[in-house]
């Protein structure tokens, strides 16, 4: 089966106060645990171009950039951006706080990618809130991504992400998969939770790639780990 034509489209907040920190520990994390397929890396800077010396962080990894004067959908317009731009076959979009712990984790997404075919794969899923995939890391259909109405405000992102009109719902609506990939397993809408180690739950070691999101909950207390992991799996709804 020949393999999708992949971007990956990388969130760096031109002024944000962590942005050299987070971007260190993207590439560094890529350089230790490679993806395991061919891809491109889109950097897109929210806030306009980047200091010379963040972008230079990006060598390595040989990436484009996209410059942003106007983000007033902050993550999720970029990822709409560049879906409208990209010639790939799978956008791969992840926010500033996203970095990697175990190598082979984009060929991962691409097994389920072949096994289910184009649509919506998350990183990460949890019922908090509602059901949905967590758009803090997930892979798209760029065509779909570029259709759905653009997200124009910071409210609007967590519309798009978990609002009763969400983006994973309308992906399905369209007769798309929506699916959780992990280590172990892919899961499908309603056994997104049957992951025992995915977000806000046991170790988190099923999860391909992790963000500050799993971070705080390492580093958080026994109580507070079980109240959100009670709330991460908590009804499908």
């Amino acid at each position: 089966m020949t393999p999708p034509k992949i971007q990956i489209a990388y969130i760096a907040v031109t002024h944000g106060p962590k942005t050299a920190e987070f971007a260190s520990r993207f590439v560094g994390s890529w350089l230790e645990h490679g993806p395991g397929a061919d891809c491109e890396l889109l950097v897109c800077s929210n806030g306009g171009p980047l200091k010379p010396e963040i972008a230079l962080l990006f060598m390595p990894l040989d990436a484009r950039f996209l410059p942003r004067e106007n983000d007033a959908g902050w993550d999720v317009s970029a990822f709409q951006q560049a879906a409208r731009q990209t010639g790939a076959d799978m956008l791969v979009c992840m926010g500033e706080s996203c970095y990697f712990w175990k190598s082979g984790w984009l060929q991962r997404m691409v097994e389920a990618w072949q096994h289910y075919g184009p649509g919506m794969y998350g990183f990460f899923a949890t019922h908090a809130v509602r059901a949905h995939l967590n758009t803090s890391a997930f892979c798209i259909d760029p065509k779909l991504l570029a259709r759905f109405p653009t997200v124009a405000s910071n409210g609007g992102r967590y519309e798009f992400e978990h609002g009763r009109r969400s983006f994973w719902l309308w992906v399905m609506q369209q007769r798309r998969p929506a699916v959780f990939v992990t280590w172990k397993g892919f899961y499908p809408p309603g056994e997104w939770r049957r992951s025992g180690n995915g977000l806000n739950s046991g170790d988190q070691s099923d999860l391909l790639v992790r963000c500050n999101h799993c971070d705080r909950y390492d580093a958080a207390d026994a109580r507070t780990k079980a109240a959100w992991k009670r709330g991460a799996d908590a009804p499908f709804r």
